[in-house]
């Protein structure tokens, strides 16, 4: 990825998500350099990318409740 932190904010505006909890990946914040910037509707936590116990670099994980 050429523009870390611009793909970054491109593909997080793309999201069309009201997640109702959610993570983001410590090593998004240094290299998209989000330090004091809004991350639109990823308000969650920062972790060090572990999910289930398994480490994954670079994630973000959202929860959503759809009604069908």
């Amino acid at each position: 990825v050429d523009d870390y932190e611009m793909e970054f904010a491109k593909r997080l505006s793309q999201l069309q998500i009201e997640p109702l909890f959610s993570c983001n990946c410590i090593l998004n914040y240094l290299y998209g350099k989000l330090e004091g910037k809004k991350t639109g509707n990823i308000t969650g936590p920062m972790t060090f990318g572990e999910i289930a116990y398994v480490l994954l670099n670079q994630t973000l994980v959202y929860v959503t409740y759809e009604e069908k």
